[in-house]
């Protein structure tokens, strides 16, 4: 008897023409409902065997109505729902019973027959309607908990994108920074390159003078040593003294040690040292809202 109420909704619920639970269900005049879309192809069957007619016939009291008398019937959809919901409702695989219960102890639903048998006896039970409410809000504090967490989430990475930026910029501004550097010095070298260069090549141009001047004195002398006795002693003491007076001077050679060194990896440490400096200054500005001069 029990299923009696629940077999009379079903039958107010279902649509006379498909013979299933109404779906957007409406009512006409004579107050029987149909599916919306089975009652509208019932009267296109109509118009097109008829097309004069401009009333029709109830498919169940033969009452007659006009298209134009078609209206939702929200109270009806509204009893659809919850039929819908209690078909949905789960029964136990071991008893065929509806799962009303949840048993505390396992953390799961049971039926009445359930609750009555060994694998429960002595468990702390509730109605599904009762149990449902207090997790609920445990669910609620879950819910709310893990929102915090995503928010943090979200703002670390925020934050991480943030310092990839930073990061990226600081890159930015060091390698720049070393580009320049290294025109700077690469300037410093070529300089270096140049004097060096042209004191060494005045050390040659010296050299190659005295090299003519002392082939002169050698052919001077074997002129004279190879002339009559008169000829080699004419001046001989003079002649001889020049000759030994003749020196060769060594020309300061310049170092060849590069003068101009790039340490990379202090420049490197300075730079950084340099970009923190200007960050903590960044900071203080941004903190204060005041221009420091």
């Amino acid at each position: 008897m029990a299923s009696c109420p629940a077999t009379k909704m079903r039958e107010e619920a279902t649509c006379p023409i498909c013979l299933h639970l109404m779906t957007e269900p409406v009512s006409i005049n004579c107050g029987h409902s149909y599916c919306h879309s089975c009652i509208v192809r019932f009267l296109q069957n109509l118009c097109q065997m008829q097309p004069w007619l401009e009333t029709f016939s109830c498919p169940q009291c033969r009452m007659s109505f006009g298209m134009s008398s078609l209206r939702p019937n929200k109270q009806l959809g509204s009893l659809i729902e919850a039929i819908k919901e209690m078909d949905c409702e789960m029964s136990c695989e071991n008893h065929g019973e509806k799962l009303h219960l949840f048993c505390e102890d396992e953390g799961q639903l049971i039926c009445w027959r359930c609750e009555r048998g060994p694998q429960h006896k002595g468990h702390v039970t509730a109605l599904v309607e009762d149990a449902c409410q207090g997790y609920k809000e445990q669910l609620q504090k879950a819910v709310t908990k893990l929102k915090q967490l995503e928010e943090e989430c979200m703002n670390l990475k925020v934050f991480t994108a943030n310092r990839i930026t930073e990061w990226n910029s600081d890159f930015e501004n060091l390698q720049n920074f070393l580009h320049e550097e290294e025109k700077c010095y690469l300037w410093k070298l070529e300089k270096e390159k140049e004097q060096t260069l042209r004191r060494l090549r005045d050390n040659e141009a010296n050299l190659e003078q005295k090299s003519h001047e002392l082939k002169s004195h050698i052919l001077e002398l074997e002129k004279k040593s190879q002339g009559s006795a008169q000829k080699l002693l004419q001046n001989v003491k003079d002649t001889l003294s020049r000759s030994w007076a003749v020196k060769v001077e060594t020309p300061e050679i310049p170092s060849l040690n590069l003068l101009t060194v790039c340490n990379v990896s202090e420049l490197y440490f300075d730079v950084k040292k340099m970009l923190r400096n200007y960050q903590a200054l960044d900071d203080v500005v941004s903190a204060d809202g005041n221009q420091i001069w």
